[in-house]
């Protein structure tokens, strides 16, 4: 047979967990045989470890299907939290990661090097849970200290909503299969400041919190 074209790439996947498999802090894919950068994702928690590593989920499925387009030949999922689950986040009991909040910072934010870019992509998903949005601001915090100066990505296609910020892979798949995915800048100052906002005791709150210290105060002062 003639004028046949022979094409070769493989996918290197590298995890990083603890050694007993119950935290996974970061997977990197690296693919031979084509161009490009590389990006780190942020997204919520880790369903990967050691043990299954090579088994594909649909968020990877959907970054290395738009790739190439992406400008990329290599990412490494972070996220929020390092704690392996396979089913919804649990946040009962739930507290911000400090330990995957300073790896983060030591590992990604502090040696990030000029041709790599960090995108949000942590999507809606529980966005009033506390924890998450204390984590959130956390990220955004620690970006603004070591990387002030240089932007923060978000995935999109042509005629996204603008409320769909920090849009997850897993939305853009189902929704945006066979749209052409983009990398844009993510409004990182806008976003930490609505989460500082948020995090705010609200106006009722504070009522109640100081009636309920000047009450208590009152009951010790009768005994």
């Amino acid at each position: 047979m003639k004028n046949l074209v022979k094409t070769e790439i493989a996918v290197k996947t590298e995890i990083l967990s603890s050694e007993d498999g119950n935290r996974t802090y970061s997977i990197k894919k690296e693919i031979t045989g084509i161009a490009g950068s590389h990006a780190y994702f942020i997204l919520l928690y880790p369903t990967r470890t050691q043990e299954n590593c090579y088994v594909e989920d649909s968020t990877n499925n959907h970054l290395l299907n738009h790739l190439a387009e992406l400008g990329l030949n290599s990412y490494t999922i972070i996220n929020l939290f390092a704690q392996v689950t396979q089913s919804r986040l649990s946040l009962a009991g739930l507290t911000v990661d400090e330990e995957n909040m300073n790896y983060i910072k030591e590992t990604v934010f502090s040696s990030l090097t000029d041709d790599s870019k960090v995108v949000i992509a942590w999507g809606n998903s529980q966005q009033n849970s506390p924890v998450i949005c204390q984590s959130k601001q956390r990220i955004l915090e620690l970006w603004e200290s070591e990387q002030p100066s240089r932007p923060l990505y978000q995935l999109t296609v042509d005629g996204m909503k603008n409320d769909n910020i920090g849009v997850h892979p897993l939305f853009l798949g189902i929704r945006h299969s066979q749209s052409y995915w983009k990398l844009v800048e993510y409004p990182r100052k806008k976003i930490l400041k609505e989460l500082l906002e948020r995090m705010k005791p609200k106006k009722n709150e504070k009522e109640t919190k100081s009636k309920t210290t000047a009450k208590n105060s009152v009951k010790g002062k009768q005994k």
